[in-house]
């Protein structure tokens, strides 16, 4: 196995990883219906955050994340740094309440609302660095698809209302859906 394969590897626990956390926490969920004050704001979030990661996922089965033009280990480390974010903002979208909690949706959105969306923004930061390690830049769908992504959660911070955060999280779900949509089987 080469680099690229290890690297790709890893890349695929964690991204498994986030995934597994977010539906892990989802059947939590389900599971203890009854106890939950539901909240279809950050479920919403969750379907943008699968599409995010079918996205990334079939950026790195196309070899278009980087890792087979690492060279040294900083640059391994730059190419880590995106599917690492994705796990923790995918990890964060959901509550993991105790068992002797208020089970209150709402109330954990809003008090983790800050942090998610950092992550979120610091995610697709990452993945602006990432383009440029691997000389993906340039105006293209993807970068049209970052751009807006990254506008809307500083938008998201700075107007501080659920009705943004619903006309943000409807607009990436629509432009991860068109990504998806337009990516071609190599």
């Amino acid at each position: 196995m080469d680099i690229g394969q290890h690297s790709v590897t890893l890349i695929s626990i964690i991204i498994g990883l986030g995934l597994t956390e977010m539906l892990g926490n989802l059947h939590r969920l389900i599971r203890n219906r009854e106890r939950v004050k539901w909240d279809p704001l950050p479920l919403a979030w969750v379907v943008a955050l699968t599409l995010l990661v079918l996205n990334y996922w079939w950026a790195v089965f196309l070899g278009l994340d980087g890792s087979d033009r690492a060279r040294t280990a900083a640059e391994m480390g730059l190419v880590l740094a995106p599917p690492l974010l994705l796990f923790v903002t995918t990890a964060s979208v959901l509550p993991n309440f105790e068992a002797d909690s208020d089970w209150d949706m709402r109330r954990h959105y809003a008090q983790q609302h800050k942090v998610f969306v950092l992550t979120f923004m610091v995610y697709q930061l990452s993945t602006w660095a990432t383009a440029l390690l691997t000389g993906g830049t340039g105006w293209n769908l993807p970068t049209v698809v970052r751009v807006v992504i990254l506008a809307l959660l500083a938008l998201m911070l700075l107007l501080k209302g659920r009705i943004w955060d619903w006309i943000a999280v409807a607009i990436i779900i629509g432009l991860l859906a068109l990504r998806l949509t337009t990516q071609l089987v190599r």
